[in-house]
């Protein structure tokens, strides 16, 4: 049995197939790889919408119209992850909408309302469950929502899974945007999920491909980057709040493959701006990848002193771009409200992540 993990989908701008005609010519590669599979898996990122409003208070909001659903279903994706920070961004009456189109289309999702895909094809048995963590500053984390992310309740279905022999596949939104390097918290925590069963961390949200470690005889890919992803526009500006970079459309296609209920073995097959690559590309992804997978090895003091000139060098970088015109459009009720939302869910973060560590 072979499934393809990926990840990130935004089904709008040049991945919408209303407003790019050629989006079926332009995928064809990765069509083809995806039709060796038996069983294929993606992070959902937006919501599809009709007439609903934006909800909430967030400095981007996304969506996609109905119409892309069949996108997925030209991809051949089997399942979906509706686990992450902008299933919300429409509120309760688009994630109604959401999960009514794909059952209608016969795709499964997890990783909301405590749901699990349970799958078994040829003697081998699949749960995949998602969880979205409170660092990604979401909406919508309740039992009738998106699964938050909390350490006791991700072992517990693990255990759960695992006693019924099901090999686990954890799909988890987490992290800090952009950056090639997980969060320190976020290695330590899917390190102690390794000696609860053996698993594997299916890592999504970054927007930019991470490390990949085994630890235990689990395997951790922290972030598979942007599988399809345009540029992020607010009404606040007509230039994009962020612009796709070479980094952010570097991606990869988590290959695995099982036989008689065990995980025999994985690839890593490098994607650019969803295309399958050849040559260069595909040749500097995965130097790339093997960086970014050795820099995992480090002590910790290292790592994270490391991480945080490149965090700083980001951050820098998206200041120079600002200037006296751009705070004062944000100078509202909705930028104090994503103040208070961001401590409040640093609190939440603590609760249910730190203290375990």
């Amino acid at each position: 049995m072979k499934i393809a993990l990926l990840g990130d989908i935004a089904l709008y701008g040049k991945f919408s197939v209303m407003e790019n005609p050629n989006l079926y010519g332009f995928l064809s590669s990765i069509k083809k790889e995806l039709e060796t599979y038996d069983y294929v898996v993606l992070n959902l990122e937006t919501p599809f919408v009709n007439n609903q409003k934006p909800w909430g208070h967030k400095s981007a909001f996304i969506k996609s119209a109905p119409g892309n659903i069949e996108v997925l279903k030209f991809l051949g994706v089997n399942s979906v992850c509706l686990a992450n920070n902008h299933m919300f961004d429409y509120g309760q009456s688009s994630f109604q909408y959401t999960k009514e189109l794909l059952d209608n289309y016969g795709i499964h999702y997890f990783g909301v309302e405590e749901r699990v895909d349970l799958v078994e094809i040829a003697g081998n048995k699949i749960a995949f469950s998602g969880y979205c963590c409170y660092s990604t500053n979401p909406q919508g984390l309740t039992k009738k929502g998106v699964n938050k992310l909390d350490y006791k309740d991700v072992e517990e279905i693990m255990i759960h899974n695992h006693n019924l022999g099901y090999n686990n596949i954890i799909s988890i939104h987490a992290g800090q945007e952009h950056v090639n390097y997980p969060n320190y918290d976020h290695i330590q925590f899917a390190r102690k999920l390794s000696s609860v069963c053996p698993y594997i961390y299916y890592g999504h949200h970054p927007h930019v491909l991470q490390g990949i470690e085994t630890v235990n005889n689990s395997l951790i890919a922290y972030s598979l980057g942007n599988f399809c992803f345009d540029d992020v526009y607010t009404s606040k500006s007509v230039s994009p709040l962020v612009k796709m970079s070479d980094n952010n459309r570097s991606s990869a296609v988590l290959s695995l493959e099982y036989e008689d209920n065990t995980l025999i073995g994985y690839e890593i097959i490098p994607l650019f701006d969803s295309v399958v690559c050849e040559y260069d590309h595909k040749n500097k992804i995965s130097t790339d990848i093997k960086k970014y997978s050795e820099k995992l090895k480090e002590e910790k003091n290292e790592y994270v002193q490391y991480r945080q000139q490149l965090l700083n060098a980001y951050v820098e970088g998206r200041k120079n771009n600002r200037n006296i015109k751009w705070y004062l459009k944000r100078m509202n009720y909705n930028s104090i409200r994503l103040i208070i939302n961001s401590y409040k869910n640093q609190k939440k973060y603590n609760n249910s992540i730190i203290k375990y560590l």
